[in-house]
C-alpha cells in the first residue's frame, strides 16, 4: 500500500512539475545560502582550534589610556620567576600599510636566537631563510604573490624611521593559513626601523608555560607585578575567534532568514490555493476507496519528495560553493580580513547534526504547510467536488 501511494506520488508531482520545480529551486537556493554559511564557520573555527600550536600560552601587554603599546625590553625582569613560566619572549611585530595593497601587512621582527620559520610556525616553499643584520625578508606566499614579488627582489616599505631596501630571500607556507598570508618575517632591528620602535622597545611579551593549565593563576600574578598590563591567555583568545565568527555567522543567518519566511509563505499561499484540478483528483480518489487519511498521506509524499529533492540539491550546492569554489563572496565577509584574505582550501569540518538540523527546519515546516490545504480539500463531500 505504500509502495502504491508514493508511486501515485511521485507521477502526481511530475505531472505538476512547473510547479514542484519553482518550489524545489527556491528550497535549494535557501538551503543553499544557510548550509553555506555553516560550512565556512565550522571550518574557520577548526583552523582556529589547529592554530593552538602556534599561539603562545600567555600574552602580556602594556596599557596607556586603554590602548596597547610597546614595552621596554627591562620588563622581562618582572616576569621571569614566577611559578610555572618556563620562558619569557619578548616580540617585535605590528602593522604597515602598504599602499600598493591599499591594505596593512603584519611584519613580524626574528630575534637572532630563533629561526624565522619557528616564528612564522611554517615551512619554506621558495628560496632560503633569512640572514640576520643583511636587510633581508622572507614573506608568506600569498604576500608576495600580491606584491608581484619573486626570491631576489628588492622592496622600499613605508617606514617610521628610515631603512634601507629588503631583499625577499624566499617564501613560506603553513597548514595555518589565516595567520601567515600576509606575514612578513625580517630581523628585530629591520622590523623596529620599520615600526618606528627604538632599540630597547617590544611589542609584547609571549610567556611559554611548563603548565599551560596554571595560565590563569600566572596572569594574576603578571597583573599583581605590573598593575599597567594586559594579559591574554591562549584559551581566552580562542574563544574570542570563536565568537567572532558566531557572532558574524549570526548576522548573515538573520539575513537570510527572511527569504526562508518568504518562502514558506510562498508554499502557503499555493497550497491554498488549490485549483479545481486537483480538487477533482481529490475527489476522484476518494470515490475510488482512498480514505481522507490516504489523500493526506499522498499530499505528505509529494510535498516531502519537492522538499528532500530541494534540500539535498541545496547542501550539494553549499558544499560545492565552499570547499570547491572556496567561498567566493563569503567567506571574506566572515574571515573579516580587509585586503589579504587567506586563499587555502578551506579544510570540510561537516556536522552530520548540523546537517539534520537544517534538513529538518526546511522539510518539516514545507510538509506541514501542505498538509493543511490537502486536509481541506480531502473532508469536503466528492460530489460537491465533482460539481464544484
Amino acid at each position: 500500500m505504500t509502495r502504491g501511494l508514493l508511486s501515485y506520488a511521485t507521477s502526481a508531482v511530475w505531472r505538476r512539475r512547473g510547479r514542484a520545480f519553482g518550489l524545489g529551486l527556491g528550497l535549494a537556493l535557501t538551503v543553499t545560502l544557510i548550509a553555506a554559511i555553516l560550512f565556512v564557520t565550522e571550518s574557520l573555527r577548526a583552523e582556529a582550534v589547529r592554530a593552538d600550536a602556534a599561539l603562545p600560552d600567555v600574552v602580556v601587554q602594556r596599557l596607556v589610556g586603554g590602548r596597547p603599546t610597546t614595552m621596554s625590553l627591562d620588563d622581562a625582569g618582572k616576569l621571569q620567576g614566577i611559578d610555572s613560566v618556563r620562558a619569557v619572549r619578548p616580540r617585535v611585530w605590528g602593522y604597515l600599510f602598504v599602499p600598493a595593497l591599499q591594505g596593512n601587512v603584519t611584519i613580524v621582527g626574528v630575534p637572532s636566537s630563533q629561526a624565522p620559520l619557528d616564528v612564522a610556525h611554517g615551512s619554506l616553499a621558495r628560496g632560503r631563510d633569512l640572514a640576520h643584520g643583511a636587510h633581508e625578508m622572507v614573506a608568506g606566499a600569498r604576500l608576495a604573490r600580491d606584491l608581484g614579488l619573486v626570491t631576489g627582489d628588492e622592496l622600499q616599505l613605508p617606514s617610521a624611521q628610515r631603512s634601507p631596501p629588503m631583499r625577499l630571500v624566499g617564501t613560506f607556507s603553513s597548514a595555518v593559513e589565516l595567520y601567515t598570508a600576509d606575514v612578513l618575517l625580517c630581523d628585530d632591528d629591520d622590523a623596529r626601523a620599520l615600526l618606528g620602535l627604538g632599540p630597547s622597545e617590544v611589542t609584547d611579551f609571549a610567556l611559554e608555560l611548563a603548565n599551560p593549565e596554571e595560565a590563569r593563576v600566572v596572569a594574576g600574578t603578571v597583573l599583581a607585578r605590573m598593575p599597567q598590563a594586559r594579559v591574554v591567555e591562549k584559551k581566552q583568545l580562542l574563544r574570542v575567534y570563536d565568537l567572532a565568527y558566531g557572532r558574524r555567522s549570526g548576522l548573515l543567518l538573520a539575513a537570510s532568514i527572511p527569504a526562508l519566511v518568504a518562502l514558506f509563505l510562498l508554499a502557503w499561499d499555493r497550497g491554498s490555493g488549490i485549483g479545481p484540478s486537483e480538487r477533482k483528483e481529490i475527489a476522484i480518489l476518494k470515490a475510488v476507496g482512498f480514505g481522507t487519511r490516504d489523500v493526506l498521506v499522498v499530499k505528505m509524499y509529494e510535498s516531502l519528495l519537492v522538499a528532500t529533492l530541494g534540500t539535498a540539491a541545496g547542501l550539494l550546492a553549499a558544499y560545492a560553493w565552499v570547499f570547491w569554489l572556496g567561498a567566493a563572496g563569503l567567506r571574506g565577509a566572515l574571515v573579516g580580513w580587509s585586503v589579504l584574505y587567506p586563499d587555502s582550501p578551506l579544510t570540510p569540518e561537516v556536522d552530520f547534526a548540523q546537517l539534520l538540523a537544517v534538513a529538518t527546519s526546511v522539510v518539516a515546516p514545507y510538509v506541514g504547510l501542505s498538509i493543511v490545504p490537502a486536509w481541506r480539500a480531502a473532508i469536503v463531500d466528492p460530489m460537491e467536488s465533482m460539481r464544484g
